[in-house]
């Protein structure tokens, strides 16, 4: 499948952000492109300040780190979750318990639920979902986690397992940095990659909001792997690989 330049230096960038810094040659083997192509795509991003080149590579720009906390990533393909997050407000009915992660794909969802008249339970370990969702009658908001993220929406650390097992929770709705057909849904905190384990461990039905930027990108922490995805909705025909016999529903929404 052709790959446009833009969704490849997209590409390049998750990758270093994943790693931290990558070669050319990782790059390169990574995507199955040229070395020369590569450093032209390099230098596009170090234009942009989203990059710095170094001998071979290149590595996450210092300054660009604070952009990587919650309120810049609302900013980010902001059409593409809200589509994705109002589809999957429709598999919802009134009296259910639901789940939401802290992810800023499942904030759209937040925001729709804020105006829901449906009565609904809702556990979430995401600080804004909660302030949010606090504000709306019908719900009951029920918050999970320990310790405050200072760059994300996620509250982390160790909980009361039996505090979910009292639940039953018909769907977790949540995201990631990135989902791969061998490593499944991944990201970068520890705490967060533990809870977000637990929680899909309790859930009845585990429902991955991945925009099409997310295919075939790892991070280093693996917490959902494919047969623990009963559904994926997204915004865009993925590769045919994600096609053929997965097991999970793959939901495309236009």
């Amino acid at each position: 499948m052709k790959m446009y330049a833009d969704e490849r230096r997209e590409h390049i960038y998750t990758y270093i952000k994943s790693h931290k810094r990558a070669t050319v040659k990782q790059l390169s083997d990574y995507l199955s492109v040229t070395e020369a192509t590569v450093r032209s795509d390099l230098r596009r991003l170090e234009s942009e300040n989203k990059v710095t080149r170094t001998h071979g590579g290149a590595k996450v720009t210092e300054n660009m780190t604070s952009k990587l906390n919650f309120s810049y990533r609302l900013t980010q393909k902001h059409s593409e979750k809200y589509k994705i997050s109002r589809h999957a407000l429709k598999k919802i009915e009134p009296q259910q318990c639901i789940m939401i992660d802290a992810s800023s794909t499942t904030y759209e969802l937040a925001k729709l639920l804020a105006e829901t008249t449906m009565e609904l339970t809702i556990i979430t370990n995401g600080l804004e979902n909660a302030v949010l969702l606090k504000e709306n009658p019908h719900l009951t908001v029920l918050v999970i986690g320990g310790f405050v993220s200072q760059d994300s929406n996620a509250i982390t650390g160790n909980i009361d397992s039996q505090i979910l097992e009292m639940y039953h929770i018909d769907y977790f709705f949540l995201s990631a940095n990135g989902f791969t057909l061998e490593n499944g849904l991944t990201d970068f905190s520890l705490p967060e990659v533990q809870l977000k384990k637990q929680m899909v461990q309790e859930s009845e039905n585990v429902i991955a909001l991945i925009d099409k930027s997310k295919f075939d990108i790892s991070s280093t922490l693996s917490f959902a792997k494919t047969h623990d995805i009963s559904e994926v909705i997204t915004d865009e025909k993925p590769a045919q690989k994600w096609l053929n016999d997965v097991p999970f529903t793959l939901t495309i929404v236009q």
